[in-house]
Parts: C-alpha cells; structure tokens; sequence
C-alpha cells in the first residue's frame, strides 16, 4: 500500500509538542484551587464533586467513546478530542455556576480518551517507516518538553494570575486554538497488518498475585489523585491564616513550580533504585506516601512558626509528586511480566478501569466527608489508607517472590 512518506514524518515531528501541550490545561494547573475557590466561588466539596462526576461520566460512556473511535478513525478522534479541550477551556473560562464547572471537567475527561489516540498513530507511523525501536525515544521527548513547559508555566502563571485572574485563562484558550489547528496536520500511516483475534481466548484468571496488583494499583492511585488536589487547596486554606491572597498564590504557585523538579528528580531516582532493589520498590514507595501525608499533617500543626509550617507541608507535597511516576511504571512492569501475550492487553485495561473506580469511590467519600468536616480529616484519612496500602505491597512483593 502506498504511504505519503512526507506526512507521516510530519505528524512523528509534530507528536512531541502535541502531546506536550495536550497532557493537561498546562495554564490552569499551577493555579487551578486558587481559581476556582477565588475566582469561581466554589468549595472544597465541590472541586472534589467534580472530580466524582467526571469519572462517573468517563466510566459509563467507555464502550461508547470506543464504538466512535472505531467508527471516525484515530485521526478525527485526535480533532474531536482537540475540539473538546478547547470548549472545556471556554467553559472553564466565561462559566459562571458549579454546573458549569462540572461541565468543563467532564468534557476536558473525555477529551482526554480521545486525545490518547495520538500515541497509537505514532506507533503506526514509526511502523510503516520501520522505525518501531524509535517510539519510546519520542515518546520520552515529548515528557521531557512536558516538564520543561509545566515548569515554567508553574513559574509565571501565578504572576499572571495576580496581575489579573483570568489572563492565564486567556492565554489558555490561545493556545488550545492552535493545538486544534494542529491537529488537522496529522496523519495516519494505513496498515495491512491484521492481528489474529482468538475468539475462543479465555479471559483472565483473577489470581492472587493479579489481585493484588490490582487493588495495590487502585489504593495507590487514588491516594496520590485525591492527596495531590486536596493537600494543594489544604497549605492554600493553611496559608490564608497567616498571609494575603496575592502572597498566598505567590508561595503555592513557587511550590507547585518546585514540585515539578522534585518530580523529575524524584523519576531520576527511583529509577536507579529501581534497579537494584526491584522486588521491593511498591514497599519504599508506599512508606515514601504515608511520609508525606504524616508531614502536611505536622506541618498543619505548627502554627508558632510560619516557616517551619511551609517547609514541612511542601516536603511533603514534594514528596507525592516524587513517586506518583514511578509506581505506576512498576505496577504495570510487574502486570507484563507475570501475563502471557494474550493476558497482557486485558490486564493493562483492567488496572486502568480498577484506577478509575478506585478514585470514583475515594472522591464520593471525601465530597461527602468535606461537607460536614474540614481538608485535616481528609489528610488523616490519606495517611491510614497509606498505611494499609504498605501491608498490602508487603503481601504484594511476597506473591512475586514467590511467583
């Protein structure tokens, strides 16, 4: 089948950028409590609200977003999945209620399932060039141009945000716009291969190692989604005690812009240690995410010395960021190797739906929690759950020292 060598290529240059700027809201993150507390109004009940309504959205419309995928292609997924980020920055922008709120999550969600396209037409692309041993190259730039964007967007968009609330918003939807037209770039490469499709195939054996891949995973997921956004707005609503608004962005936008090298750092490191003590990494990195819970929960105490409150909160936010990559990437390391070729694609579907779940469950307790208590319970909560999460990869590393 003839292939238009020059498109192909062009989509593989465009990729890095792409999926750098489409990872997330790149504007919004930095700033994204403070926005929403100060700018939109809304409560801690309700940010987690919105988090509860578009997993339940994304969990039920699955078989649905898969049967359009099939049926527009990869490409058009990529432009709907486009379209959709932008109306979720425009929503997120000039809207006015929660419902309005709870719409821009649940389109920028879904936007996100489609947008994940772009790394199967990578992988087409580098197939049809015969350079498949090149995808994970790209697909490492395109993190690193990540960071490098995130820090220094973590760096000015709380300046932006103190010279006027929406200009990191504005800037947003710029941005968005040309990631659309961007997306009318791309290319597809077709293929002739066809997979054989084992219909008599058995489905996967819930075995005990498996078992608690999958609930270690689901826990340690969740603990790291709800702890990362609710331990932000937690030093936010810490600091207000002490400073004005503006040098409260000042120091959670400066923590945010360090968590982001910490992360990087922390990928570096775990990924050395990795090496050497492999079996036994989910035990270190679960005593690594009770520490951090114990030091924002410390820190929330020290009320004598503002300094000391920052410093002891921040680490322990550093600390979420610094492990979060890196236990994913052994979860799924271990779910490959203890499956068969067959198992592996239904295993790897299975850890994602058992992440989302795990969340879905976690975010409707806390919205409920924050209704009647304050962030501290939630913190408390975490640091339990972290807790019971280092007993469950104790019993995890036994099954694969035993597999």
């Amino acid at each position: 089948m003839k292939q238009d060598i020059s498109k192909i290529n062009r989509s593989i240059k465009i990729y890095p950028i792409f999926a750098s700027f489409t990872g997330d809201l790149i504007f919004f993150v930095p700033i994204d409590t403070l926005f929403l507390t100060l700018v939109k109004g809304l409560s801690a009940s309700q940010i987690t609200a919105m988090t509860m309504v578009s997993l339940i959205v994304c969990i039920i419309l699955q078989k649905v977003i898969l049967s359009i995928v099939k049926k527009i292609g990869n490409v058009n997924s990529l432009r709907l999945g486009s379209t959709m980020l932008l109306i979720a920055s425009l929503i997120l922008t000039f809207g006015k209620s929660f419902v309005a709120m709870l719409l821009y999550k649940t389109i920028h969600e879904l936007a996100v399932m489609f947008l994940n396209m772009d790394e199967i037409i990578l992988k087409n692309n580098l197939k049809a060039l015969d350079r498949k041993d090149d995808y994970f190259k790209i697909r490492n730039k395109s993190k690193i141009i990540y960071a490098i964007i995130t820090l220094f967007t973590a760096l000015v968009a709380g300046q932006m945000f103190n010279i006027n609330n929406y200009l990191p918003m504005y800037l947003s939807i710029i941005i968005y716009i040309v990631v659309l037209g961007t997306s009318f770039l791309y290319y597809e490469a077709k293929c002739n291969d066809e997979l054989e499709i084992n219909k008599g195939r058995k489905k996967l054996k819930m075995t005990p190692l498996i078992f608690y891949i999958l609930l270690s995973n689901a826990i340690f997921y969740s603990i790291i989604k709800m702890g990362q956004n609710n331990s932000k707005l937690f030093m936010q609503y810490d600091f207000q005690k002490f400073l004005s608004i503006e040098m409260v962005t000042y120091y959670i936008t400066t923590i945010v812009f360090i968590s982001r090298i910490v992360r990087l750092v922390g990928n570096v490191i775990f990924g050395k240690l990795y090496i050497k003590i492999k079996d036994k990494m989910s035990v270190i990195l679960t005593i690594c995410l009770a520490l951090s819970f114990l030091l924002l929960i410390t820190g929330h105490f020290v009320d004598s010395n503002f300094v000391c409150k920052v410093i002891i909160m921040s680490l322990g936010f550093f600390l979420i960021l610094a492990i979060r990559d890196s236990f994913q990437t052994y979860i799924e390391d271990v779910a490959l190797t203890i499956s068969n070729k067959e198992e592996q694609q239904e295993i790897i579907i299975k850890i994602e739906v058992y992440r989302r779940l795990g969340t879905l469950i976690l975010s409707t307790i806390f919205t409920l929690i924050l209704l009647k208590y304050e962030l501290i319970v939630i913190e408390i909560i975490l640091l339990i759950l972290s807790i019971i999460e280092i007993y469950i990869n104790k019993k995890l590393c036994d099954k694969i020292a035993k597999k």
